[in-house]
């Protein structure tokens, strides 16, 4: 009987929940190597700058230091999207590819009705670093239009490298504000920060390996606590902490005390200040590769875990995380080379979560809530033990390219941003 409820969902949802792209990025993040993409990208923001009639004066887009490096290797392979991150008033969005590239984009009024020809999304702004970008996170409070003066501006973004510090950065013009000590007393280099978050506290998490969590004051160099476990990992993990809990956006954005983290060894960890250790919750002997996400339901009672090398995501009661309360079944498995397959959990759509053909996977707002149980049911009806998905948006992009990331706009939900490779598209339900 419950499977025949979520089939007739997903029949009903299939069929409302297409979506159309209304404007992406073009062929720019379509060409063979990253120095043709920047150059594809000059020269439509020129197209673009020049056209225009208002007398703006736009900030010049920043270049890279490898610009003019065309024997370096690095320069060779295809730009991918590694991460979206909205602006909490939803007019502008971040997007952080694999060229080193932090991108700013301004969200276009939805004018054009000709889908076959979609308006062009260039960045407003662009700056790069001169390495590879390991782990990021941008301020909760983050818009272009900050109004509020008593706060430290919110237009930064914490960006996590190997062999460098820590450090944040200026969305608008790409400088580095400040850089955070993360050095190894003992041995004189800096721990590669892997997990990276900033809360609503102004606050900075940071996971590095031997799974060491730090917690700075986003203003100030140094930690004001640090804690690692002293748990080892079994044979063949990685004692890493990969990852901090999310909180959907536009939700809940009050601080709940303590916060997850999980690491490559399959390890739940909570972080709270006000104790002197880091508390491991969780540890699952499972096949799987490492916890890679950490999802929190709106409502804050129930918990996502996204594993790499597995085809199910388990959700748990956060009052009890030693036990697996159900799965939401995936119709492929997260190996290591799909890892940037993202999943997100917003207040309006429940999880979504792109796949390898391009399509988006969704279990509804109302699952989402009652950790895998539809609130219809009662305590005589069979444990639930793996859950399809409800429904499988189509977005009419090319099946042959992944949809490794798609994330809801704050306050207008039915418009989300997906990147498809390199490619960044605007898309609305039923567009």
């Amino acid at each position: 009987m419950v499977q025949g409820h979520y089939e007739s969902l997903n029949r009903k949802n299939d069929e409302r929940m297409n979506a159309i792209p209304y404007c992406d990025t073009g062929e720019v993040f379509e060409a063979d190597t990253i120095a043709n993409v920047w150059k594809r990208e000059d020269k439509e923001w020129l197209k673009r700058t020049q056209s225009d009639r208002s007398g703006y004066e736009y900030p010049r887009l920043g270049e890279s230091p490898y610009i003019n490096m065309t024997d370096d290797f690095r320069m060779e392979k295809k730009v991918i999207c590694q991460d979206i991150f909205w602006s909490c008033d939803g007019t502008s969005f971040v997007s952080v590819h694999n060229d080193f590239g932090i991108r700013q984009y301004l969200v276009p009024e939805e004018s054009n009705t000709d889908k076959l020809n979609r308006n062009l999304l260039l960045p407003f702004t662009r700056f790069f670093r001169n390495q590879s970008i390991v782990s990021c996170a941008i301020d909760p409070f983050y818009t272009l239009y900050n109004e509020n003066s008593d706060r430290l501006a919110g237009d930064r973004i914490v960006v996590g490298g190997k062999n460098f510090p820590l450090q944040l950065y200026s969305l608008m013009d790409g400088q580095c504000i400040l850089s955070y000590d993360t050095m190894n007393k003992i041995n004189g280099e800096y721990e590669t920060v892997y997990s990276v978050k900033i809360d609503v506290e102004s606050r900075v998490y940071t996971g590095s390996c031997r799974n060491k969590v730090a917690i700075y004051d986003k203003s100030r160099r140094d930690a004001v606590w640090m804690n690692q476990s002293t748990k080892k990992a079994s044979k063949g993990r990685q004692s890493i902490i990969s990852c901090f809990e999310e909180q959907p956006m536009g939700g809940q954005a009050l601080s709940r005390g303590s916060l997850l983290c999980g690491s490559y060894a399959n390890e739940m960890f909570q972080v709270d200040c006000r104790h002197q250790r880091l508390e491991r919750l969780n540890y699952t002997r499972t096949v799987a590769g490492g916890i890679v996400q950490i999802l929190t339901s709106d409502n804050g009672r129930y918990v996502y875990v996204v594993r790499r090398n597995s085809d199910a995501i388990s959700i748990y009661d956060r009052r009890n995380l030693q036990h697996e309360l159900n799965v939401l079944r995936l119709p492929f498995r997260i190996h290591h080379n799909s890892a940037k397959l993202k999943a997100y959990i917003d207040t309006a759509y429940g999880l979504s979560m792109g796949t390898p053909q391009g399509t988006i996977l969704n279990w509804g707002r109302d699952l989402v809530e009652f950790g895998g149980v539809p609130s219809h049911n009662s305590v005589e009806d069979p444990l639930i033990t793996s859950i399809p998905p409800e429904s499988e948006w189509r977005t009419n992009l090319d099946s042959t390219i992944p949809a490794t990331v798609v994330k809801n706009c704050p306050g207008d939900p039915e418009l989300f941003a997906l990147s498809h490779g390199g490619t960044i598209s605007l898309c609305r339900f039923g567009g």
